[in-house]
């Protein structure tokens, strides 16, 4: 539900082909996000970043030849916003989740949205690859920064060894709208030297903020002409949207995933013509009725591996 048409992600290879960069235009998806969860400037900008982050990486997965690959990031940094998570597919969508949307932190010394502080930077990034063939990978690092962009070159290099830069921008009108919001992704291949790599670090850090080029009408293939000054090869463009797909089918997985007390806990609180049960993605409410919940917690119940007679 909620397609976002206008965003789209490039894929490139640079360097003769010993980097690979990949770069979004994300504005519409982060502001349907903000439409959604109605979060502070300092939330639309994490959630904003996050999504565009897990977007690109899941656009490393590869093409889609079986069961959708999926990459999932979920943040638990400590800070008043709560755990954030978003997924996507390198089919181009994203959708992401924030538990404290209304979390707020004083702005920086430089006037910036301060990101890190409704994120927090004590905990941990977690990456959940689900290539589409086989078992999904989970990895776990902990956070550096909290800003997310640093935090996940970190994941790139420590978890899956391979040395990258990731750059991620939101702005925001006052008025709390969403102005622009984009990223890139750049991974060194096996092959290049450390003088290419030096010079390809000082370009990258030369973009400055990919969200104010983006404000200004600069969009990603200008950036990756700067990047690789040199010239580099254009791969593939794939648009790009926010969707988020829920069912009722899918929320009654995720209750029985939660669990029988939790069932039971959402069917105390309910009414006696059913209990909402409200999707963390896109806000859509389902109504699950009494009859149907306590079906659920029998079914989990039966499900659940009994103890050992003694």
């Amino acid at each position: 539900m909620g397609l976002t048409p206008n965003d789209y992600v490039i894929h490139a290879m640079g360097l003769g082909g010993r980097a690979r960069a990949v770069v979004a235009v994300t504005t519409n998806s982060v502001e349907e996000l903000r439409r959604l969860h109605d979060p502070s400037p300092e939330v639309t900008a994490a959630v904003g970043r996050l999504a565009t982050g897990t977007l690109l990486l899941a656009s490393t997965l590869g093409k889609i030849t079986g069961r959708e690959p999926l990459l999932t990031v979920e943040v638990n940094g400590g800070g008043p916003a709560g755990r954030l998570v978003a997924t996507a597919s390198p089919a181009g969508w994203v959708r992401a989740m924030v538990v404290n949307p209304l979390a707020t932190a004083d702005r920086r010394d430089d006037g910036k949205l301060d990101v890190s502080g409704v994120v927090g930077s004590d905990g941990q990034l977690i990456v959940t690859r689900d290539p589409g063939i086989g078992e999904p990978y989970r990895g776990v690092v902990d956070l550096v920064s909290g800003e997310l962009a640093k935090d996940l070159a970190y994941y790139l290099s420590e978890s899956e060894q391979s040395p990258a830069a990731v750059v991620l921008g939101v702005k925001c009108l006052r008025e709390g709208r969403v102005a622009s919001a984009g990223g890139l992704l750049v991974q060194l291949l096996p092959g290049v030297s450390d003088k290419e790599a030096l010079a390809l670090t000082d370009c990258i850090r030369s973009l400055g903020a990919v969200s104010s080029r983006l404000a200004a009408g600069q969009g990603p293939r200008e950036w990756l002409a700067e990047i690789f000054p040199a010239g580099c090869s254009i791969l593939g463009e794939v648009p790009a949207r926010f969707f988020c797909g829920c069912s009722i089918e899918r929320v009654e997985r995720a209750l029985q995933l939660l669990g029988s007390e939790e069932i039971r806990a959402v069917l105390e609180d309910g009414r006696d013509d059913g209990s909402d049960v409200i999707c963390g993605f896109c806000r859509m409410a389902y109504t699950l009725q009494p009859s149907r919940l306590r079906a659920l917690i029998t079914e989990v119940e039966a499900e659940s591996p009994r103890p050992p007679v003694q």
